[in-house]
């Protein structure tokens, strides 16, 4: 276990974020979105299951954003969302779906949806994944991997693109369905987490379904948004009283408790004149 990257943990709170909802996000936030895409490609992927869309995105202005029912985007001018809406207009209503109301305001673009069944999309980028970016077989073959368990879930996939923009290096992103829950941190998407040290994978195989353990310290699964936490302590009876601690703060704030581990320290870390033998790592849903 890497000590820095511990003692960082232990020190600050390390925690899933909330997925952006659309009363948190500005013109601002999103302003690094500027992209322009090419006309959707309407086509089927040879490997897969689903007749999902393909394509290449240079610019950014045409990436869908997703929350709640709704995809939005940072445009600057009118010319630009109408360029959005003519994109994924076609894209929705090839899986059923249909577009209830545009919106366009101050460089903030929105497009509102209604599904047959209800489910809403959603999107997931694997920028921050570990892989080649040089290499077009290793993300075709990373793309596979990740949809291929969305399609035997049932979340179907709608769209998969490949980025290409200076803002961000060599990746993509892929649109996809699931059921819409109140709290989006409660639905069942595909995910990642980076905690920023070695995940205990056997504590998570049975809360989430592990898509890819992508290095010791990431994995991209589907599920619930996950949490974690760790903290140090003297000895196992400090831990003890800790890990209760946190559950019941866990119970009080509506968060579900999953699983901990306690490792004793290779060498104790020495804190305001303490020293720290051993740590525990905590996981639950946000």
């Amino acid at each position: 276990m890497k000590k820095l990257a511990l003692i960082a943990s232990a020190l600050l709170s390390v925690s899933a974020l909330n997925a952006a909802e659309l009363n948190t996000i500005s013109a601002g936030d999103i302003r690094v979105l500027k992209t322009d895409l090419p006309a959707p490609v309407l086509q089927s992927a040879e490997a897969a299951k689903c007749d999902f869309v393909t394509g290449e995105i240079t610019d950014l202005h045409l990436l869908a954003q997703t929350s709640k029912s709704l995809l939005f985007t940072y445009a600057k001018t009118d010319a630009q969302f109408k360029e959005f809406v003519d994109k994924w207009t076609p894209i929705l209503a090839k899986f059923g779906i249909k577009v209830t109301g545009t919106e366009y305001k101050n460089e903030f673009g929105i497009l509102r949806y209604e599904s047959p069944d209800g489910r809403v999309v959603r999107d997931f980028m694997a920028e921050n994944m570990n892989y080649d970016a040089l290499s077009s077989t290793t993300m075709a073959g990373l793309q596979h991997q990740l949809i291929e368990p969305l399609e035997q879930a049932g979340m179907t996939p709608i769209a998969t693109f490949n980025i290409k923009n200076e803002i961000f290096r060599p990746t993509f992103n892929i649109y996809y369905l699931t059921k819409p829950e109140e709290n989006m941190d409660h639905e069942v998407q595909l995910r990642q987490l980076k905690n920023g040290d070695d995940i205990d994978f056997d504590l998570l195989s049975g809360a989430v379904n592990i898509v890819k353990k992508d290095t010791s310290f990431s994995m991209v699964y589907i599920g619930k948004l996950l949490g974690f936490k760790s903290k140090l302590g003297t000895d196992e009876a400090s831990i003890a009283v800790k890990l209760a601690d946190y559950k019941k703060f866990l119970a009080e704030n509506n968060k579900e408790f999953i699983a901990s581990k306690t490792y004793k320290l290779d060498e104790p870390i020495e804190f305001s004149g303490t020293k720290l033998n051993y740590v525990i790592n905590m996981y639950f849903f946000q």
